[in-house]
């Protein structure tokens, strides 16, 4: 993953039911965010791969920091 990659958060914290019933409390639901994405920086050392590395995305709803076993990859930048 890298800086201008096209991304969709997992949203694991997400509560399916309550989510369709618009009472989730994650950061998603709450500002109405679809979960894509562009990843804007990495917020960890390049070596460090733990979880898929640490990373800021920009999300319709504003930035969020997710590590990299959060969210998928959907496109990457050449």
């Amino acid at each position: 993953m890298k800086v201008g990659d096209l991304v969709l958060a997992l949203r694991k914290e997400c509560d399916e039911a309550l989510h369709w019933a618009r009472e989730c409390g994650c950061w998603f639901c709450c500002n109405e965010s679809n979960g894509v994405g562009v990843v804007v920086e990495r917020l960890n050392e390049k070596g460090v791969q733990h979880s898929g590395g640490y990373w800021a995305v920009m999300f319709e709803a504003g930035e969020w920091r997710l590590y990299g076993a959060e969210i998928e990859l959907l496109s990457e930048t050449q």
